[in-house]
């Protein structure tokens, strides 16, 4: 709210400004959002805003949010752009370049993604590093299997060069025609952009005049333009090429260990964002298809609000304990939509249907026809069921007691009744399912116990060929190919860093947690062990230094095995200490020697680097703790690792050991001289004037932490396609419905929907939207109805290094199918998606 206030004076002296000086323009800031929130306050200015957006004078757009790049998933990075370009037209043209100046560093993939968005140009400053990535600050950058491409127009100095913009020789001396001279040691180009802006800084008075007041004081002639004429000079220039992310902290910071602060938050923001595009998207196509009318605004609201907080300081966690509530409560409304959305749709089906109340829906919102486990929640009056045709195990029961007095409305009048006992039941359930669309259950009583996990003596548990040992108060794995001791650890150590960088305490030893008791269960699908410890551990950095261990910190870890040798894996813990940072330890029987990381549509490789006198070239430690999408592969000589969760993002490997970062509680938002970052603070907080500024909600103090992990191992010869594949298959969600009177409290809003005068008339129990075969070979990254039109649009990713070809026909048999980008612009289409790229298609009947 802050922002709003500081916006109302600031966006109106913008306004007058443009509106007296024809010849001046703003850039705002490259985001739709903060426009939105000005005209809350002043509808009535909105044509005047059109009418300097049509001369050009006020450019919006293309994002609706400035986004993380790392840490945001491609489809979401993406949702911005659509989302921002779509709302940038109830106001008039937006600005064709994905304009990101200050975000920590970028994917590799960021061309696929504006290319797909239909744009061609970047401006960036942070993760470049001049003369080794690309020689010059102008430059053509391509996605890592080339099929994308765009011009790029990096700030060397940020987007702050030309702040303030004096008619002073101390000026121009001292700032402006030194930063020209910074710039020309790297560009043999006779034009040199300089921005004139910061962060929300207002408009400059009367700048066309002080240029040419500039220009009598300065050695160089500088000219007013527009970042799209710089652009178009740029495109004739001869441009090098480059293909990778940018990540290097060389001429600015890119806070290398941001990936772990505020972790209750990111983890908040990873599942919804999950959930919109796994579950909510897909299944809002399934209830157009079926004609359940919702609008598509209540999804732009749901997206918008988690865009908020996917802006880059907001995802990164470097913000006040104020802005963190604000972030939590955008997330907690955005969940409640995306629920109530579900809850409609499904209830809808249900009652059309009239299932009865040992009957249930179970929904596939994937296009790929599904085979396998889905978890489902059901009520029953008995606790031992059977579901026909389907295995079923027990994971959790509840009983609810009967109640008496409990008042019942009928056709006669209110009467009062006992109201039964009942139990609530998740259940684990083999199934075969339909591609994007749902099919209807029964179950019934049951005379044989239900299978569930059953607690088994000793300290070990084997399925297949797999086996897992507690022993000597370690952990052991083993199958035919490897035995690894000690395999799974937790690790502890302090964090003198911020919320910007984590940083270690100097001299500080890292503290195994050391599991002592194993509790083991198996049920008839897998089997699971349980280990528990407790250990007194340092409450706070004074404590580290002093070698004290005062406070009590208990902790589990649950161990799922298949016969498949997968392994799910859950951390928890009442996190009870402060500052400090823990991982998850993977050990291998060997030495890695590089990663696999997930990125958008793709995968990046990844090996350690080791950079001497770091300081001199750095600014701040280039640690080799990097960021990843959903999984992270790590590879000896003879074999390969792969770990896929939801719950963290950032991974380091030392000798054969692969860490993953669960959290790191800090106490302050910007601290000066790290170890890991020297120097001033990040966040102002040591410049002149500022304070230092606590964050106690950045300790994550009490909270109850949750993390969650599936792991394999492999060949070494595993490829791309494989892992994409398993983690698709993980991606899947569990969607169920049944329609039951015993506790209307079990869906959002079960109690609250009405039922429709127009009846939807559905008889069919099973229905499909669209059902690709599990062996079509296609990955979809996300599938959501139309933003301008009928149908539905979906995307499909190519994350290997070799195109592969798209039949068409056999995949959308009686359907119009056109090649579309994400703002659903008609593209031409050869038939493949290229290497690391991805392709969208418009889908209707015919």
């Amino acid at each position: 709210m802050d922002a709003l206030v500081l916006s109302d004076q600031l966006f109106s002296d913008v306004l007058t400004e443009l509106s007296c000086n024809p010849e001046a323009s703003f850039v705002l800031d490259g985001q739709l959002s903060i426009l939105d929130d000005y005209l809350d306050l002043y509808p009535e200015k909105l044509p005047e805003i059109k009418a300097l957006i049509e001369a050009q004078q006020l450019f919006i757009g293309p994002w609706f949010t400035q986004s993380d790049a790392f840490f945001t998933s491609g489809e979401s990075v993406l949702r911005n752009a659509m989302i921002g370009i779509f709302e940038s037209k109830k106001y008039g043209d937006f600005m064709p370049i994905g304009y990101l100046p200050d975000t920590f560093g970028f994917n590799a993939q960021i061309p696929v993604i504006l290319n797909e968005a239909g744009l061609e140009n970047i401006i960036l400053w942070r993760g470049v590093s001049l003369g080794k990535h690309v020689n010059s600050p102008y430059f053509k950058w391509e996605s890592l299997g080339g099929g994308n491409q765009v011009y790029a127009l990096n700030f060397p100095q940020g987007y702050g060069t030309g702040m303030l913009l004096e008619p002073t020789l101390e000026y121009v001396e001292g700032r402006l025609d030194k930063a020209v001279d910074f710039i020309k040691q790297f560009t043999d180009s006779k034009e040199i952009m300089i921005p004139s802006g910061n962060d929300q800084l207002g408009i400059i008075s009367d700048f066309n005049n002080k240029v040419a007041e500039i220009n009598q004081l300065g050695k160089y002639d500088y000219q007013v333009s527009t970042y799209q004429n710089f652009l178009g000079l740029m495109k004739e220039m001869d441009l090098e090429t480059y293909r990778g992310e940018f990540r290097e902290p060389v001429l600015a910071r890119v806070h290398k260990t941001i990936g772990s602060v505020r972790m209750d938050l990111k983890q908040e923001i990873f599942h919804l964002e999950h959930k919109l595009i796994r579950r909510t998207e897909p299944l809002l196509v399934i209830a157009q298809q079926l004609g359940i009318d919702l609008s598509n605004r209540l999804l732009l609201k749901t997206w918008k609000k988690l865009l908020e907080c996917q802006a880059h300081d907001s995802l990164a966690g470097c913000v006040s304990d104020a802005v963190a509530e604000d972030i939590a409560h955008r997330l907690k409304e955005a969940n409640e939509i995306c629920d109530s959305l579900e809850n409609i749709v499904l209830k809808r089906i249900s009652e059309s249907l009239a299932l009865s109340e040992n009957e249930f829906l179970m929904l596939n919102t994937s296009p790929v026809a599904f085979s396998g486990e889905k978890v489902v929640k059901l009520l029953s009056r008995t606790k031992d069921i059977e579901i026909p045709n389907c295995a079923v195990v027990i994971l959790e029961a509840e009983y609810i007691e009967s109640r008496e007095n409990i008042m019942e409305e009928t056709p006669a009048g209110n009467r009062f009744i006992t109201e039964a006992g009942y139990y609530i039941l998740t259940l684990r359930v083999t199934c075969d399912l339909p591609g994007l669309g749902y099919k209807v259950f029964a179950f019934e009583n049951s005379q044989q116990k239900t299978d569930t996990f059953q607690a088994v003596s000793g300290t070990e548990i084997v399925e297949g060929n797999y086996k897992l040992t507690f022993e000597n108060n370690q952990l052991v794995y083993q199958d035919p190919q490897r035995s690894i001791t000690n395999f799974i650890a937790l690790i502890d150590d302090g964090n003198a860093g911020d919320t910007y960088d984590f940083s270690p305490l100097l001299d500080d030893k890292a503290i195994e947690l050391v599991f002592s008791e194993c509790k083991c269960e198996e049920s008839k699908l897998s089997s699971r062990m349980i280990l528990t410890g407790k250990l007194n551990l340092p409450y706070d950095l004074q404590e580290r230094m002093n070698q004290a261990k005062t406070t009590n910190f208990a902790y589990q870890l649950s161990l799922e095995l298949n016969a498949t040798g997968e392994i799910k894996g859950t951390i928890q813990f009442e996190n009870t200490i402060l500052n400090h940072r823990i991982r998850l330890k993977v050990a291998l029987n060997q030495t890695i020697n590089r990663a696999l990381s997930g990125v958008p549509y793709g995968f990046i490789r990844k090996e350690n680097q080791i950079v001497v006198d770091w300081e001199k070239h750095f600014s701040e430690m280039p640690v080799n703790i990097e960021p990843f999408e959903k999984t992270i592969s790590v590879f000896t000589q003879e074999d390969s690792c792969s770990v896929f969760t939801h719950d963290s993002k950032e991974y380091e490997y030392q000798d054969s050991e692969l860490l993953l970062t669960i959290l790191a509680t800090t106490d302050t938002l910007g601290k000066p001289d790290l170890l890991y970052r020297p120097g001033r603070a990040s966040g102002d907080t040591t410049k002149k004037g500022h304070i230092m500024m606590a964050t106690p909600l950045a300790q994550l103090k009490d909270k109850q932490v949750k993390s969650s992990f599936v792991l394999k191992f492999d060949q070494k010869k595993i490829s791309e396609k494989e892992i994409a594949d398993w983690r698709y298959q993980l991606e899947q969600t569990s969607v169920s419905y049944q329609r039951q009177n015993l506790n209307f409290f079990i869906y959002r809003i079960d109690n609250k929907i009405q039922k429709r005068i127009e009846p939807l008339g559905l008889k069919e129990r099973e229905f499909s939207v669209l059902s690709f075969s599990e062996h079509a070979g296609v990955l979809v990254s996300g599938i959501h109805n139309s933003y301008y039109g009928n149908g539905f649009v979906i995307r499909f990713e190519n994350p290997t290094a070799t195109e592969i070809e798209l039949n068409l026909v056999s995949l959308f048999p009686n359907r119009q199918v056109e090649r579309v980008n994400a703002v659903e612009m008609i593209q031409d289409f050869s038939g493949k998606v290229p290497a690391y790229g991805v392709a969208s298609f418009l889908v209707k009947i015919k």
